[in-house]
């Protein structure tokens, strides 16, 4: 059976030389027998992206959005009963922590630090250093976000994995371009093991934050609203979340977002059956980087976040969709994307973002570094499957672009 699109998706429908947009299924009216010289039954509407939904999750009856936001409530648990902060992610292993020559699981109460966006860096093509305090966003007028001010507005970013992808990596050497290397000759298939978790965090100055979103009026209503922690003296706002799970094999994909991000909804709409009191969010379709309002949460949600003994701070966090497959029944890819992380940060369009399909082709070549193929598809902004010929001659990595920071040989 096919499906109707419903109208306030057709932005994610395009006119593709005589094709026109328009309602999957709908009838052709007088005014529409031509279009030029075209006949009308030479009309079809064509669907590029269709958002992601919710899906089966291996091991367990709960669909990925409920499966995700138990998640949540586990890693956004406080570490100590006595203290809203740190949180549990905040304890796992960085990137830096673990693609070294020396990787080590960090100490609970080292200082926090931030990195680049590897999704920036890519897009861009400069090379910059892993290690940055917080930096200027791929495209800050696209989400409205300040682009001057003092100091002057950035986003820093984090990367965690939590202990059992921490220890897979290291045991089997596959945080070195020589310990890759040696995996590509033994033909090694690198499989995270199911417990593994990956989570993304962008974080905003406060200063910054209140800048972007001035109804938030001061410092103190921000800790009101969001996380917040400190890096080297300066204050930060947590304002978005991707969250990656191995227990599926294509591994299980979400985004968070906090509610007051200016157009968190845009382009795709927000979809959360668990969590939502309104599981589907339209995009606003005549004004951009708009407020979309609370994502109120359902009275199982509230249970777990208490159960979780969560600061009250992570209710104003909401599910913007979950993604297990690269397409939709029909065949239509499945797009997912964050208006932080994809549009501001990465200067990508999240109508055309998918995190499995992105993902999909984080691999190594003989060397043990990505080949020139697999890294040009990060910008490409890839839908659908893995295209075979991109990934010639590479070995996947599970899903995993901190491949990327694996260091080379020493010169």
């Amino acid at each position: 059976m096919r499906k109707t699109i419903s109208p306030w998706m057709l932005g994610l429908s395009c006119l593709v030389s005589s094709m026109a947009c328009e309602p999957r299924g709908a009838k052709p009216t007088d005014g529409d027998k031509t279009h030029g010289d075209t006949p009308a039954a030479a009309t079809r509407i064509v669907v590029v992206a269709e958002p992601a939904r919710a899906g089966a999750v291996q091991g367990t009856t709960q669909n990925s959005d409920e499966f995700l936001w138990h998640l949540f409530t586990e890693f956004a648990a406080p570490v100590s009963p006595t203290s809203p902060s740190p949180v549990v992610f905040e304890t796992w292993a960085s990137d830096a922590d673990t693609f070294s020559t020396t990787p080590a699981w960090p100490d609970p109460a080292r200082p926090k630090k931030f990195q680049a966006s590897l999704l920036q860096i890519e897009r861009s093509h400069s090379p910059s250093p892993i290690d940055v305090k917080c930096a200027v966003p791929g495209n800050a007028p696209v989400g409205g976000f300040p682009s001057t001010g003092t100091p002057t507005p950035c986003i820093a970013e984090e990367v965690k994995r939590n202990r059992p992808m921490f220890d897979y990596i290291v045991k089997n050497s596959l945080n070195t371009q020589a310990g890759l290397k040696a995996a590509y000759q033994s033909s090694l298939v690198i499989d995270m093991p199911t417990p593994s978790i990956a989570v993304k965090g962008d974080w905003v100055p406060v200063q910054a934050l209140i800048q972007w979103i001035p109804s938030l009026g001061s410092a103190e209503r921000v800790k009101q609203l969001y996380y917040t922690a400190t890096a080297d003296a300066t204050e930060y706002a947590l304002v978005s979340l991707h969250v990656a799970s191995r227990q599926n094999p294509n591994w299980v994909w979400g985004t968070f977002e906090h509610q007051m991000n200016p157009g968190r909804c845009d382009d795709l709409g927000c979809f959360d059956t668990f969590g939502a009191t309104a599981p589907a969010v339209p995009p606003a379709r005549n004004a951009v980087n708009t407020q979309y309002g609370p994502c109120e949460k359902t009275p199982a949600l509230k249970a777990l976040m208490e159960r979780g003994k969560l600061s009250p701070v992570w209710q104003n966090f909401c599910l913007k969709s979950s993604e297990v497959d690269y397409l939709a029944p029909d065949g239509t890819p499945y797009a997912l994307g964050n208006s932080v992380v994809e549009r501001i940060v990465g200067n990508g369009t999240v109508a055309a973002s998918s995190c499995i399909a992105c993902h999909a082709y984080a691999s190594f070549g003989a060397t043990g570094a990505p080949t020139a193929a697999a890294t040009a598809m990060l910008p490409y902004n890839p839908m659908g499957p893995p295209i075979p010929a991109v990934l010639a001659g590479s070995h996947t990595f599970s899903f995993m672009w901190g491949v990327l920071l694996a260091p080379p040989p020493a010169k």
